[in-house]
Protein backbone atom coordinates (compact mmCIF):
# COMPACT_ATOMS: atom_id res chain seq x y z
CA UNK A 1 0.00 0.00 0.00
CA UNK A 2 1.12 3.49 -0.63
CA UNK A 3 0.01 6.40 0.15
CA UNK A 4 -0.82 10.23 -1.56
CA UNK A 5 0.72 12.22 1.55
CA UNK A 6 3.41 12.23 3.83
CA UNK A 7 3.05 14.20 6.74
CA UNK A 8 4.24 13.80 10.09
CA UNK A 9 1.12 13.82 13.27
CA UNK A 10 2.28 17.45 13.96
CA UNK A 11 2.34 18.39 10.09
CA UNK A 12 -1.44 16.89 10.20
CA UNK A 13 -2.42 18.80 13.34
CA UNK A 14 -1.16 21.85 12.09
CA UNK A 15 -3.19 21.53 9.21
CA UNK A 16 -5.83 21.11 10.60
CA UNK A 17 -5.48 24.13 12.75
CA UNK A 18 -4.64 26.23 9.87
CA UNK A 19 -7.63 25.33 7.73
CA UNK A 20 -9.77 26.28 11.20
CA UNK A 21 -8.18 29.24 11.43
CA UNK A 22 -8.76 30.22 8.06
CA UNK A 23 -12.56 29.19 7.62
CA UNK A 24 -12.93 31.65 11.05
CA UNK A 25 -11.51 34.26 9.73
CA UNK A 26 -13.44 34.05 6.22
CA UNK A 27 -16.48 33.49 7.95
CA UNK A 28 -16.35 36.76 9.90
CA UNK A 29 -14.75 38.35 7.51
CA UNK A 30 -17.58 37.90 5.51
CA UNK A 31 -20.40 38.22 8.36
CA UNK A 32 -18.41 41.82 9.22
CA UNK A 33 -19.13 42.91 5.63
CA UNK A 34 -22.88 41.97 5.02
CA UNK A 35 -23.56 44.01 8.45
CA UNK A 36 -24.03 41.26 10.28
CA UNK A 37 -27.99 40.16 11.44
CA UNK A 38 -29.38 43.22 10.72
CA UNK A 39 -31.42 42.61 8.05
CA UNK A 40 -34.99 40.37 8.22
CA UNK A 41 -34.50 36.59 9.56
CA UNK A 42 -35.08 34.74 6.11
CA UNK A 43 -37.87 32.48 5.40
CA UNK A 44 -38.40 28.51 6.87
CA UNK A 45 -37.32 27.19 3.67
CA UNK A 46 -33.95 29.00 3.48
CA UNK A 47 -33.26 27.29 7.19
CA UNK A 48 -33.46 24.19 5.61
CA UNK A 49 -31.91 24.65 2.03
CA UNK A 50 -28.69 25.22 4.33
CA UNK A 51 -29.29 22.70 6.64
CA UNK A 52 -29.58 20.35 4.39
CA UNK A 53 -26.29 20.53 3.08
CA UNK A 54 -24.91 20.58 6.28
CA UNK A 55 -26.20 17.08 7.43
CA UNK A 56 -25.18 15.61 3.92
CA UNK A 57 -21.78 16.82 4.31
CA UNK A 58 -21.78 14.92 7.61
CA UNK A 59 -23.14 11.75 6.05
CA UNK A 60 -20.03 11.58 3.58
CA UNK A 61 -17.43 12.77 5.82
CA UNK A 62 -18.35 9.63 7.98
CA UNK A 63 -18.05 7.49 4.88
CA UNK A 64 -14.20 8.15 4.14
CA UNK A 65 -13.21 6.04 6.85
CA UNK A 66 -14.70 3.39 4.86
CA UNK A 67 -12.82 4.55 1.48
CA UNK A 68 -9.35 2.69 3.46
CA UNK A 69 -7.49 -0.83 2.54
CA UNK A 70 -6.25 -2.12 5.55
CA UNK A 71 -2.38 -2.40 5.97
CA UNK A 72 -0.63 -5.12 5.46
CA UNK A 73 0.65 -7.18 8.12
CA UNK A 74 3.97 -8.21 6.54
CA UNK A 75 4.83 -4.83 6.02
CA UNK A 76 7.62 -3.23 7.92
CA UNK A 77 6.29 -1.58 11.43
CA UNK A 78 7.79 2.05 10.44
CA UNK A 79 6.11 1.51 7.14
CA UNK A 80 3.00 0.80 8.28
CA UNK A 81 3.33 3.82 10.98
CA UNK A 82 4.10 6.03 8.20
CA UNK A 83 1.59 5.10 5.70
CA UNK A 84 -0.93 5.14 8.74
CA UNK A 85 -0.12 8.79 9.33
CA UNK A 86 -0.37 9.93 5.04
CA UNK A 87 -3.75 7.84 5.16
CA UNK A 88 -5.05 10.08 8.19
CA UNK A 89 -3.99 13.32 6.55
CA UNK A 90 -5.31 11.75 3.15
CA UNK A 91 -8.89 11.56 5.41
CA UNK A 92 -8.93 15.02 6.91
CA UNK A 93 -8.05 16.50 3.03
CA UNK A 94 -11.23 14.62 1.66
CA UNK A 95 -13.37 15.78 5.03
CA UNK A 96 -12.06 19.04 4.48
CA UNK A 97 -13.32 19.37 1.01
CA UNK A 98 -16.80 18.16 2.16
CA UNK A 99 -16.88 19.83 5.28
CA UNK A 100 -15.95 23.20 3.04
CA UNK A 101 -18.62 22.72 0.30
CA UNK A 102 -21.27 22.96 3.00
CA UNK A 103 -20.14 25.93 4.11
CA UNK A 104 -19.62 27.84 0.76
CA UNK A 105 -23.21 26.63 -0.04
CA UNK A 106 -24.29 28.57 3.15
CA UNK A 107 -22.44 31.80 1.74
CA UNK A 108 -22.41 32.16 -1.59
CA UNK A 109 -25.70 32.57 -3.12
CA UNK A 110 -27.84 32.67 -0.06
CA UNK A 111 -26.32 36.04 1.99
CA UNK A 112 -26.20 38.00 -1.56
CA UNK A 113 -29.37 37.00 -3.22
CA UNK A 114 -31.94 38.28 -0.59
CA UNK A 115 -32.20 40.80 1.58
CA UNK A 116 -31.30 38.72 4.79
CA UNK A 117 -27.66 39.89 4.85
CA UNK A 118 -25.70 37.29 7.15
CA UNK A 119 -28.32 35.34 8.21
CA UNK A 120 -27.04 32.96 5.99
CA UNK A 121 -23.85 32.47 7.62
CA UNK A 122 -25.39 31.98 11.24
CA UNK A 123 -28.05 29.50 9.75
CA UNK A 124 -25.59 26.97 7.75
CA UNK A 125 -22.21 28.63 8.01
CA UNK A 126 -21.83 28.20 11.93
CA UNK A 127 -23.59 24.38 11.85
CA UNK A 128 -21.20 23.49 9.22
CA UNK A 129 -18.21 25.04 10.96
CA UNK A 130 -19.17 22.95 13.57
CA UNK A 131 -18.97 20.11 11.68
CA UNK A 132 -15.93 20.93 9.97
CA UNK A 133 -13.98 21.14 14.02
CA UNK A 134 -15.20 17.86 14.58
CA UNK A 135 -14.27 16.05 11.15
CA UNK A 136 -10.84 17.50 10.75
CA UNK A 137 -9.37 18.11 14.03
CA UNK A 138 -7.01 14.84 14.94
CA UNK A 139 -9.59 13.55 17.88
CA UNK A 140 -8.79 10.60 19.54
CA UNK A 141 -12.11 9.41 17.74
CA UNK A 142 -10.63 10.09 14.54
CA UNK A 143 -7.64 8.80 14.95
CA UNK A 144 -9.28 5.52 16.19
CA UNK A 145 -11.32 5.43 13.42
CA UNK A 146 -8.62 5.64 10.52
CA UNK A 147 -6.77 2.97 13.03
CA UNK A 148 -9.27 0.68 13.68
CA UNK A 149 -9.87 0.34 9.59
CA UNK A 150 -5.85 0.30 8.74
CA UNK A 151 -5.54 -2.67 11.56
CA UNK A 152 -8.72 -5.14 10.40
CA UNK A 153 -5.96 -7.71 9.30
CA UNK A 154 -3.94 -7.29 12.37
CA UNK A 155 -0.96 -4.24 11.14
CA UNK A 156 -0.71 -2.27 14.02
CA UNK A 157 -0.63 1.17 12.66
CA UNK A 158 0.78 2.85 15.88
CA UNK A 159 -1.11 5.78 14.77
CA UNK A 160 -3.27 6.92 18.06
CA UNK A 161 -0.10 6.40 19.87
CA UNK A 162 1.95 8.83 17.10
CA UNK A 163 -1.06 11.30 17.72
CA UNK A 164 -0.80 11.71 21.70
CA UNK A 165 1.90 14.27 22.25
CA UNK A 166 1.67 17.54 20.06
Amino acid sequence: MSTDYEATPSEVRTFALLQLALTAGFLLLIFWALDGTDADLPPWWVFVVLLVPVGVAAYFAEQVWLKTDPLDPAEDPQENERIAVGVFAAHSVRRLMICEAAIIWSIFPWSFLGSWAAWPIVIGGLPGFALLVFELWPSLRNVSMTAAILETEGADSRLVDGFRGW
